[in-house]
């Protein structure tokens, strides 16, 4: 296996020789260039075609923002962004996966300090999952593509859905921003959903989807009453579930993480709305890496609900998606440009 290539794009120089000592500690990966502002990563990243970009967001001249716009637009490179939990960070780093950038991981601290191990952990293991993902200038594809036809599970009328159910983990942000745009406002189902995240960057992601789209997004909170036109998103520490009560929907978040391999799980969620919905719900698996959510909406498939998974072209990491697929949990496979039209058709 080759080496992992890393450029590093940070302007504080006693950070920037920190993250780059910590990376080059890794086998299997190596610092190819160290940039103090967006400008010199731009010239860095065509000089040097790293593997992936290590991306701090506050710089002078050109920022991290700014950067991975202009890195996606002409030389296309996987972005991580690595940023502080200061909130205007964390605003701009969402922006930035807007902008094309694949994840967003918190910059780890100190070594005396007691998460140390555990935060560069997280960087590392993003870099290097992030390292393997094909980037292109435009990762969506064209709406008026032929749309797949539905594969038919049963030849009986379902009723509409009364709850939408979303997973999704590497370039998910981004997806799930896209198909909640094409949505009303006045969408008649609450929608629920897992994003694999650090819980630092769950409340920043919800405030960046909640300016970005016409509905209305928050954190699910335990024993919240789920709304019609509302998008709730599960936290980082905690399964997020539905359950059926007289006064609707309700979510219910579960602090144990049991044998999930991920806490939030989407297949702890889909599992819950397979229960809670039986035939009136759609699950969605978009873009991600693993196979969480598969055997979920496998379980929502084989309830009777409709089940969509964004499909290989346009998806950032086809890793999920693909798992759900190759289980038949997927009655339709769209490209992301596509869903936004589905959902409002089952409506």
């Amino acid at each position: 296996m080759s080496e992992i290539r890393v450029l590093v794009v940070e302007d504080s120089a006693t950070q920037r020789q920190f993250l780059t000592t910590l990376i080059d500690e890794v086998p299997g990966m190596r610092v190819v260039g160290a940039a103090r502002d967006g400008v010199e990563a731009l010239v860095q990243v065509q000089a040097l075609t790293p593997d992936v970009v290590s991306m701090d967001i506050q710089m002078p001249n050109v920022d991290g923002l700014e950067a991975t716009r202009r890195i996606m637009m002409r030389f296309p490179t996987p972005v991580v962004v690595v940023s502080s939990l200061v909130e205007r960070e964390i605003d701009l780093a969402f922006q930035a996966i807007e902008a094309g950038a694949l994840a967003v991981v918190e910059k780890p601290p100190a070594r005396t300090d007691p998460t140390f191990p555990d935060k560069q952990r997280r960087l590392i293991s993003t870099l290097q999952a992030m390292s393997s993902v094909r980037v292109v200038r435009h990762w969506e594809r064209d709406p008026a593509h032929a749309e797949p036809k539905p594969r038919q599970t049963t030849g009986k009328l379902r009723p509409k859905p009364e709850l939408i159910a979303v997973g999704a983990s590497a370039g998910g942000p981004s997806a799930f921003g896209t198909i909640l745009n094409g949505l009303p406002d006045d969408l008649p189902v609450p929608i629920v959903a897992v994003q694999h995240m650090p819980d630092e960057f769950i409340a920043g992601m919800t405030r960046w989807l909640d300016n970005l789209t016409p509905l209305k997004v928050q954190v699910a909170a335990d024993s919240m009453v789920l709304q019609r036109g509302m998008v709730y998103i599960a936290p980082g520490s905690a399964h997020l579930t539905v359950v059926r009560q007289r006064s609707g929907f309700v979510a219910r978040l579960i602090a144990e993480q049991g044998t999930y391999r991920h806490m939030p799980s989407v297949d702890v969620l889909f599992e819950s709305v397979a229960l809670a919905c039986g035939s009136a719900a759609l699950g969605v698996v978009l873009t991600g890496m693993g196979d969480d959510g598969a055997a979920g909406l496998l379980a929502m498939r084989q309830a009777g609900a409709r089940t969509f998974a964004q499909d290989e072209a346009s998806s950032t990491v086809f890793g999920m998606p693909a798992a759900a697929i190759e289980r038949g949990a997927a009655e339709r496979v769209l490209a992301l440009a596509q869903f936004s039209t589905a959902i409002r058709n089952l409506m």
